[in-house]
């Protein structure tokens, strides 16, 4: 079957949408970004696009349709296979330095001022310390979100930076002076705190059988249009 070849404007226009993702790639290899480059592989991309609508529609489906058509085939990774390349790749499986804590928050719309707020939090702080209240009936009682105290684990990266690097400097069981954020103000309590280690294999092996499975459908669908390019 003979396909329609992209016209410059429409490899234009997809070399713009691609140029953040492939100058980013390519700068993260050490490498200088390079147009002519960027130019085919986005006339590539809509090569490959046209091949996918064009059989789509004379199969009567749609791209959606296609694709998947074509990825049913493909066995999925099996548990053996997925051990197999967590001790090939042990450097790939490695659990982040991670943090569970939890927090008392008053949000900013629910004060005067920033004085109320520090106020509040450092008498609660106190009454905890000395044993006046718990941190289970100071959390129900004024935060701001009472039910939703405890934070569980969480690494590096996925909390704002004022929060962040007071939970990660605190130690396990302490609570800190009161921390500011976009959102408010916050006592925090580290319940523990966990270094960067190997994962166990039970850890890594859901996201590591995704993988290997969106692996195998890429290439089944990169066999296909490679296949249907023969013929173009």
């Amino acid at each position: 079957m003979q396909y329609r070849q992209p016209t410059p404007e429409a490899v234009a226009a997809e070399a713009d949408r691609l140029r953040p993702r492939y100058e980013a790639f390519m700068r993260a290899n050490g490498e200088e970004p390079d147009p002519a480059q960027l130019r085919d592989w986005a006339a590539e991309n809509l090569r490959e696009q046209i091949i996918l609508e064009t059989d789509a529609k004379a199969a009567g489906k749609t791209v959606d349709a296609l694709m998947k058509s074509i990825v049913a085939a493909v066995p999925p990774p099996t548990v053996e296979e997925a051990r197999a390349v967590f001790k090939a790749h042990p450097e790939r499986f490695v659990a982040p330095e991670r943090v569970h804590a939890r927090h008392i928050v008053i949000h900013r719309e629910e004060v005067q001022n920033a004085a109320e707020a520090v106020t509040a939090l450092l008498n609660l702080r106190g009454q905890i310390l000395s044993g006046k209240t718990t941190w289970e009936e100071a959390a129900a009682a004024h935060s701001s979100c009472p039910g939703h105290d405890d934070l569980g684990f969480f690494p590096r990266g996925a909390m704002v930076q004022e929060f962040e690097d007071a939970a990660f400097a605190a130690e396990e069981g302490t609570i800190t002076d009161v921390v500011e954020t976009p959102f408010g103000w916050h006592l925090i309590q580290v319940l523990a705190h966990l270094p960067e280690e190997p994962m166990l294999f039970e850890e890594a092996k859901d996201s590591l059988l995704t993988s290997l499975r969106e692996e195998r459908e890429r290439a089944a669908l990169e066999d296909y249009v490679d296949s249907r390019k023969v013929g173009r």
